[in-house]
């Protein structure tokens, strides 16, 4: 390429007040959004970190008065004595597991606003302690958070195809593509190198955004919520949110450039590009959204509240029959004094009955999901978009599967803490076992599972840009045969 076309290109594109304009809400909207999740990250750490210490203070209180209680005597309440295992495995002794974000966690929301970055762990059932996650406002849910993300998907390209409407569409119309030839200039490499400018201009702002995310994080702010198992694994987060931002922006430029092409004048190229972005962006994800909702529904809350009260109901009137049933069948739980109108042991008992009662309507909860999940998973193939802002999630950790993930081991810790209470709750005893309360070590999830993940929402976008440039460099280089009159 003519040296002189190339600083020519670069003058015009540094002067051109479009550029000048749309560099600006770029790096305007980056600045906001990566504000934004700074924030967001601080404010979610500082709040993990208080929960942290909370559970860790009480235990110990707890610990330390039930010793007291032992040595010295004294009156309590038995809904608040800290030797009744079940005062302390529901309510005194509790956990909250946490889910801390990763380096990259302030530049997508993701799927971290649906699901809460802790949970309670108690003997309480499962179903109930979800309602004591953190959430945000379901207004704020439906507005959706501003982040990089945002601007990655939504805005970039926007702004991308805004600057490559006129290319070539306008040196046609003014008659300068016989001078690119007359200077032995080759149309297609002309082009290419004019995409490249400007996908360069909007894609690096990102890149560098995203890299000083990262690096500003670091390590800091963890050591308050113990150590980070996803800290190995920044730099690949790292590289595959990267390239999802490359490969998403690359098949827009891709198109915009075949698009460029055609024998449209300016202000048809930009509509058909608009028209392309709104296809693309808005309405296929707005279908798949919609023939969700009509293919698999949630199942119906009120039934599963209604029976829910009609097994516990009914549970309860048997109370002293249900305790005898269970420690006649489990010999080896009852003490050499059998209460059988002990309040604790009955209501555990209880709840293990209506959960049972409960257990065909949970099924057919996580079998609606399942099926819901496998139909998001299809869908997204139809739109590059909800490939992207799904690569971007996966990879800056706020994915759907690592939420899975964690909730996977939440069910395991609630197994281990009722195992662990149960017997203690049934015999009745004084319970000074503090130290010997199961604690939740969370693990990460290994980096060929995120590789193998990360496999499609790259292949696709790839395999379109392969495809439109083929186009533009067929249709370019026929283009330079009709100007040079070849």
């Amino acid at each position: 390429m003519n040296r002189v076309v190339l600083r020519g290109e670069l003058r015009l594109l540094i002067r051109d007040p479009a550029v000048q304009v749309a560099l600006f809400v770029l790096l305007a909207a980056l600045a906001a959004a990566v504000a934004q999740g700074l924030l967001r990250h601080d404010r979610l750490l500082t709040d993990l970190a208080e929960r942290l210490y909370e559970d860790a203070a009480r235990l110990e209180a707890v610990k330390w008065q039930a010793i007291r209680l032992k040595e010295q005597g004294g009156e309590i309440s038995p809904f608040r004595d800290p030797r009744n295992a079940d005062v302390v495995g529901r309510r005194l002794g509790v956990q909250h597991p946490m889910l801390p974000p990763t380096a990259l966690g302030s530049l997508s929301v993701g799927q971290s606003d649906l699901h809460a970055a802790w949970q309670l762990v108690s003997l309480d059932p499962p179903d109930r302690l979800l309602a004591e996650g953190e959430f945000a406002h379901p207004r704020q849910l439906a507005i959706g958070r501003f982040d990089v993300s945002f601007v990655v998907v939504y805005l970039a390209p926007l702004l991308l195809l805004g600057l490559l409407a006129v290319n070539p569409a306008r040196e046609r119309e003014e008659g300068m593509l016989p001078m690119l030839a007359l200077q032995s200039g080759r149309l297609d490499a002309w082009l290419g190198l004019r995409s490249a400018l400007r996908f360069g201009l909007v894609a690096v702002p990102i890149l560098l955004a995203g890299a000083g995310v990262v690096l500003w994080h670091g390590e800091s702010g963890y050591e308050a919520v113990g150590e980070d198992p996803a800290a190995a694994q920044t730099g690949l987060r790292y590289l595959l949110w990267a390239l999802q931002v490359v490969v998403y922006l690359t098949f827009w430029t891709t198109l915009g450039a075949w698009v460029g092409t055609l024998p449209l004048d300016t202000v048809r190229t930009a509509l058909t590009l608009a028209g392309a972005w709104l296809m693309v962006v808005v309405l296929l994800p707005a279908v798949a959204n919609v023939s969700l909702e009509l293919r698999h529904p949630q199942p119906s809350r009120i039934e599963y509240v209604d029976a829910m009260r009609a097994a516990t109901d009914a549970a309860r009137a048997e109370g002293s029959a249900v305790l005898a049933q269970y420690l006649e069948d489990h010999p080896e739980m009852a003490g050499e004094d059998v209460d059988f109108d002990d309040f604790f042991a009955q209501r555990l008992l209880v709840q293990e009955r209506v959960q049972d009662a409960l257990q065909p309507l949970s099924e057919r909860f996580e079998q609606q999901r399942q099926a819901r999940s496998r139909q998001v998973a299809a869908l997204r193939l139809l739109s590059p978009a909800m490939l992207a802002m799904d690569g971007l999630a996966d990879a800056a950790g706020t994915g759907e599967a690592r939420q899975q993930d964690f909730q996977r081991q939440v069910q395991a810790q609630h197994e281990t803490w009722r195992e662990f209470f149960m017997p203690r709750v049934l015999t009745g005893e004084a319970f000074l076992d503090h130290d010997a309360i199961p604690g939740f070590e969370r693990t990460e999830e290994s980096a060929s599972s995120l590789l193998a993940r990360a496999a499609i929402p790259l292949l696709l976008p790839t395999l379109l840009a392969t495809f439109f440039t083929t186009l533009a460099l067929r249709r370019s280089r026929r283009l330079h045969k009709v100007v040079a009159g070849r």
